[in-house]
């Protein structure tokens, strides 16, 4: 066999083989979601835009476990199962935004306020009522903002609550080239080249993390918190920066922020809508004998600049604290913390319309 031949012989196995073991790694890429079990991240749970202002969204369709917790996501990009595109008749349809506390993190979405919500509007009513759960990790109030223009309308509610989490300042992070959310704006991609191929994704994702899990690189006791202390250090540190922007507003965050809220009771007075900004404490405020409540000050004062319906839930918790922990860490209330929640802006929506009730879940 001549040397051209014996070349051309094993071009084509290496063609062949190659393609075979391409076909093969897709397969179980795609199988066994490899990246997502190697990072613990549930990176197919977001799927990226191209709107500016609302860099991605949950993946219509998804159902999956993370962190403990099950997620269904609805064929309106929405936790929770399906729901007719508008409000059925006599049922009053109210749509909850936010980030990860209105997603219901460390929770199964029966147990976050908007499931709550809906249990308590309809024991102390008698109504029929839905909320619908549109929150979303690592939003902030613009794309929140973003979100209620470009989906929520089109569902058709009479009632939106924001629950405004105390880092909503925060640029709201965006999907990177590696399918995770990222604070680095630059990197930000709208599709993800998973939507080619599961395999090549994994790939580069071993070639960039060295096949170590994301952020595996932060010490662990970072993220524990120490015998006697309710937070760890890292969610100490984290909540002193935001107390300390609201002290000190110096960039252009804070008027982001500040647009994004007038905009939010904008686009519902357009829409005859009724609005309610929940203002959620941070687990260190609550159960201390002088917390800094900067933060709620200034928000309330927006609030009343641009005649927003807001609710500081602060003394609510705070009036709770001596029943028990209400925080997983020192962002994210857990179950108790949600039924506060929920308990809270039932009164508030039904007071407001003149409705007085007991009971409730």
């Amino acid at each position: 066999m001549s040397i051209a031949r014996r070349l051309r012989t094993a071009a084509l196995f290496l063609v062949v083989g190659g393609s075979i073991a391409f076909t093969a790694g897709e397969v179980v890429s795609r199988a066994f979601h490899v990246v997502d079990r190697l990072n613990g991240f549930p990176r197919r749970l977001f799927t990226p835009t191209e709107r500016p202002h609302l860099p991605y969204v949950l993946t219509p369709g998804i159902d999956l476990w993370m962190r403990g917790m099950h997620v269904q996501v609805n064929e309106h990009g929405l936790r929770g199962s399906g729901v007719a595109t508008r409000p059925p008749p006599g049922v009053h349809r109210v749509l909850a935004l936010g980030d990860s506390v209105t997603f219901g993190e460390g929770l199964e979405a029966e147990e976050a306020f908007p499931a709550l919500l809906a249990r308590e509007l309809a024991a102390r009513t008698g109504a029929r009522y839905e909320v619908l759960n549109a929150g979303v990790e690592g939003y902030n109030a613009e794309t929140e903002l973003a979100f209620l223009e470009e989906r929520g309308l089109a569902l058709g509610p009479e009632t939106a609550v924001v629950a405004f989490n105390l880092n909503d300042y925060d640029y709201a992070p965006v999907l990177g080239p590696l399918g995770i959310l990222t604070r680095d704006r630059a990197a930000r991609v709208s599709s993800s080249p998973a939507d080619v191929s599961e395999f090549y994704f994994l790939v580069r994702w071993l070639v960039a993390t060295r096949g170590r899990p994301w952020g595996d690189s932060a010490p662990a006791a970072a993220f524990t918190a120490r015998p006697g202390q309710r937070f760890s250090d890292l969610d100490r540190y984290v909540s002193a920066l935001r107390k300390n922007y609201y002290a000190h507003p110096a960039d252009g965050r804070w008027q982001v922020m500040v647009d994004a809220l007038r905009g939010l009771g904008e686009t519902a007075r357009a829409h005859r809508l009724r609005l309610v900004i929940a203002i959620l404490p941070d687990g260190d405020q609550i159960g201390v004998a002088d917390p800094d409540l900067l933060p709620q000050r200034k928000v309330l004062g927006i609030c009343a600049d641009a005649a927003l319906d807001c609710l500081d839930l602060h003394p609510v918790f705070a009036a709770a604290a001596q029943d028990g922990e209400l925080f997983f860490d020192i962002m994210h209330p857990n179950a108790a913390g949600h039924r506060l929640i929920a308990r809270a802006l039932a009164e508030h929506l039904l007071a407001a319309a003149g409705f007085v009730s007991g009971g409730g879940v």
